[in-house]
């Protein structure tokens, strides 16, 4: 293959000045700085410029989204002369999100607010359709769409494109309300009038939708109020939902359909373990084993939605296996997976003769490049750096790890040490939120941001970590301040054994869950960290049950219940808000005043107690901002902030 950089400019003669001139600028930011210039801290804290390319159906046109002044625009170019034909002005309101091409020449794209006295920007499920010149641009969805459409409170995002019908896509529609108890609906909607017609409303509430390649939905899956999730399945749009699942026994969800529209793709685990990629006929009622990883669970490949070609596996480094190896897509991705160097190859789109291919390339130093493929010439040609201003070999590679612990589990971990130096460091260990999340192989800016000063980054993929199989999720119930902690303090350990961290100069640092842990960790054995960092961090167990939005579905009581315990003296002996006089290191709290799922009383509740006992204590909050800064110049300060209380407890 051969691979042929190449960076475009983009020019209009009609279109929003201020997109033009940002686009035109971008390409002067891929002069790179002097080789002997550091990434700077604002760099690594900016938005990408470019968060996703699409390619039209026929392959004429590109949909872009950019960033434009911290906003998202949507932008339309002809694919050969990369000339600007339309750009979808962003207010200071509204912003565009994901988005699809539905034919040749229109797009549907969610609708983005930015509300009340948020920052970040959200979904309320508005969709917005508009064709690639501009024209016939309407709210087709959704609360602003006009009376008589669809002008209640109803949510709503893309199920199918509906192959040979290229006025009508189906959408999954859910009445918006708190509790979020309302049974969805498949809708098929018009692209251009935004006139819909219900085609099956889901057997239960919190229930989505796995359509088949006729367009039709076949299976619904959905959580109950006790946390527990049901798969139904129909023979089609007039039959009956029933129960499907008695034949799989144990955890499974459906991925797809093949071809047949009677074979469907399953991951399942009779186990506990990682689920497995199994092929299952609805006839015979037969399941097929596909492929087992023992380590992490699959999710799937898919270039068109619901068409599902193979599966991504991230065990240390992710790994893709196919269900047709014959299939055009399957052999393109391998290919491609084989063409770049290992970094990770997503295919975000294709044109539907398969003659070009929009690729999305990333790795741990690479934050992301975007490429147009011809898969009858195999050149790619490269289009767009989300980051183009940062240069990638100043970037530090991340390498996985794995630990046993002491009851025979075992956790994967990644470590990235500044270029150049891998002994005796000054180390951060930075456990995910979640806590059922995980961390990947792949570019993270903070652990960048850190190693470009110096510092080594510890990650760790603790019990309770999502991908790893339900035995192993549920492994961390009522264990958030007890044995996740431990693994994380095995994963801190570890790095001092093998010779990378130097074990006086340990800090801690977290995000929502990750914040908690900070605290908490460093509660568990106060003598191991030198600092500790809670950034949106959740400090009081039993105030999860009085304040945040956990509670406000249907299942959030019954789902904290099952993961935290209902033992109160438990909670509170796990809580780092009630155990300050066992805490040696000192903190820093960062907090947005307006976080509805950690919620601002967990950040005063802290330091609250550390005022009591007289503990040392930093403090960054913000007001507008939720679970995680949004706005770049707090992102900018918080990183500033960070750096410098690290710097002080054990920089150089």
């Amino acid at each position: 293959m051969s691979i042929v950089p190449q960076h475009y400019r983009i020019y209009s003669k009609e279109c929003n000045v201020s997109l033009v001139k940002n686009i035109l600028g971008f390409t002067a930011l891929a002069i790179l700085p002097l080789a002997t210039q550091a990434i700077t801290v604002e760099e690594f804290s900016k938005h990408p410029q470019f968060y996703d390319v699409k390619i039209s159906p026929d392959g004429k046109h590109l949909a872009v989204l950019i960033n434009t002044e911290g906003r998202k625009t949507l932008a339309f170019l002809e694919t050969e002369s990369k000339k600007l034909t339309y750009a979808v002005p962003a207010s200071k309101r509204d912003q565009a999100g994901n988005y699809y091409w539905v034919n040749n020449e229109r797009v549907v794209a969610q609708v983005q607010q930015v509300s009340g006295r948020f920052e970040r920007p959200g979904s309320a499920g508005e969709l917005f359709a508009v064709n690639y010149d501009g024209k016939k641009s309407k709210m087709i969805f959704g609360y602003r769409a006009k009376k008589g459409i669809a002008y209640s409170a109803y949510g709503g995002f893309l199920l199918d494109n509906l192959e040979g019908d290229d006025r009508h896509i189906l959408i999954q529609k859910r009445e918006l309300n708190q509790s979020g108890n309302a049974k969805p609906r498949a809708v098929k909607l018009n692209v251009y009038t935004g006139k819909e017609r219900r085609v099956k409303t889901a057997p239960m509430a919190y229930g989505g939708f796995l359509v088949d390649h006729s367009g039709t939905p076949r299976f619904s899956a959905g959580t109950d109020e006790e946390h527990v999730t049901h798969v139904y399945y129909t023979e089609g749009k007039g039959e009956d939902w029933q129960k499907f699942g008695e034949e799989i026994k144990g955890e499974y969800y459906p991925l797809g359909f093949a071809e047949d529209n009677n074979t469907v793709y399953v991951t399942k685990s009779s186990n506990g373990g990682p689920m497995g990629l199994y092929e299952y006929d609805i006839t015979t009622k037969k399941s097929t084993l596909l492929y087992q990883s023992q380590l992490a669970s699959p999710s799937p490949l898919s270039v068109d939605l619901n068409q599902v070609y193979g599966i991504r596996v991230d065990e240390d480094y992710p790994s893709f296996h196919f269900l047709n190896k014959d299939s055009l897509e399957s052999k393109l991705h391998q290919k491609l997976v084989a063409s770049f160097n290992g970094d990770t190859v997503r295919i975000t789109s294709m044109t539907a003769d398969r003659g070009k291919a929009v690729l999305h390339v990333s790795g741990d130093r690479n934050p992301g490049e975007f490429y147009l493929y011809d898969t009858k010439t195999n050149k790619a040609e490269h289009m767009l750096s989300s980051r183009n201003w940062l240069d990638k070999s100043k970037l530090a590679p991340t390498e996985p790890f794995r630990i046993k612990t002491p009851d025979g589990l075992v956790l994967n971990g990644y470590m990235t040490l500044p270029l150049g130096k891998s002994n005796n460091l000054p180390t951060v260990v930075i456990p995910h939120g979640g806590p059922h999340a995980r961390d990947y192989w792949g570019y993270n800016a903070d652990a960048q941001l850190l190693a470009s000063r110096g510092y080594a980054v510890v990650q760790v993929n603790f019990r309770g970590s999502s991908g790893y199989g339900q035995a192993f999720k549920e492994a961390g119930y009522t264990q958030w301040g007890a044995k996740i902690q431990d693994d994380i303090l095995l994963a801190t350990k570890y790095a001092v054994q093998t010779g990378v961290a130097d074990k006086e100069r340990l800090c801690i640092y977290g995000v929502s869950f990750g914040g908690y842990s900070a605290l908490q960790a460093s509660i568990k054995e106060p003598d191991t960290f030198k600092c500790s960092i809670g950034y949106v961090g959740v400090y009081d167990l039993p105030m999860l049950y009085e304040e945040g939005d956990m509670t406000d579905a249907t299942w959030g009581e019954a789902y904290l219940d099952k993961t935290l315990g209902t033992n109160e003296a438990e909670l509170i002996a796990q809580s780092p808000v009630h155990n300050i006089d066992k805490l040696k290191a000192p903190v820093l709290i960062v907090h947005g005043e307006d976080d509805n799922r950690a919620h601002f009383e967990h950040a005063l509740a802290l330091r609250d107690a550390l005022d009591e006992h007289k503990h040392p204590y930093e403090w960054l909050v913000k007001d507008k901002e939720g679970h995680g800064f949004y706005k770049e110049e707090n992102i900018i300060e918080a990183n500033h902030k960070i750096l410098a209380f690290l710097d002080k407890y054990i920089g150089h």
